[in-house]
């Protein structure tokens, strides 16, 4: 049984941070689902989405009234968007609802013919070893943010998620920086450049077409511990 992630228990994060119109469309759209009224608990949510679209429980309710409504497409859709916002619930019920999402064109590295790889100095090495990063890449990442000017001045923690796209390119989520918010920019900038011109990227292929995949790969950056001396 899928059920809604209630408002009640969310409240105390989203009230400081959401207007009380989101918070009443929160309810109502709740009351909705709960008497069963589906198509107005759809409008409601679809509100809601529009007002914030950067709340994961939001996307993830909005498909799971749309699962009740027979709809699979729209719901694995709106999943995804949660997904995209570190919602792992929502990826195990995409691949429940709708296994050949979007046409198979996002896959599990492991089911893919070519996993992802990379290209530094004119050398090509995979991307993953088994279930981890490459240490080849994770000794060429340090090496890039020890010797940049911006880092090496920056006492602080990132966490940082990452996946490979299928344009041979890299997608990367600044999820934590520690900091005013003035040097939280600045950090976060310099940490999407160096993320993505740190090496060429090369999409894994499924019957040698580019796909995207599904796993991603996360990295806790403690710099007031990086060896710059």
């Amino acid at each position: 049984m899928i059920n809604l992630k209630f408002f009640f228990l969310f409240l105390m994060q989203i009230c400081f941070s959401q207007t009380n119109e989101v918070n009443q469309l929160l309810l109502n759209g709740e009351k909705a689902f709960l008497e069963n009224n589906f198509s107005l608990a759809k409008e409601i949510y679809t509100k809601a989405v529009d007002v914030d679209q950067k709340n994961k429980d939001f996307w993830f309710n909005l498909g799971t009234t749309e699962l009740k409504l027979g709809e699979n497409d729209n719901a694995c859709e709106y999943f995804y968007q949660a997904y995209l916002l570190n919602d792992g619930e929502a990826l195990k019920l995409i691949k429940e609802n709708c296994p050949n999402f979007r046409n198979g064109s996002i896959m599990s590295i492991n089911d893919v013919e070519e996993k992802p790889k990379f290209i530094y100095g004119k050398k090509e090495y995979p991307l993953v070893i088994g279930n981890s990063l490459n240490p080849k890449y994770g000794s060429i990442l340090m090496s890039r943010l020890k010797f940049s000017s911006i880092m090496s001045k920056y006492k602080g923690q990132v966490f940082v998620q990452f996946q490979i796209n299928n344009s041979n390119g890299l997608d990367v989520q600044i999820v934590r920086v520690s900091g005013s918010q003035k040097e939280a920019e600045r950090i976060k900038k310099e940490i999407l450049s160096i993320f993505k011109n740190l090496v060429t990227y090369v999409s894994a292929k499924n019957k040698g077409v580019n796909v995207d995949l599904w796993e991603r790969w996360s990295q806790t950056f403690n710099f007031l511990m990086l060896p710059y001396n």
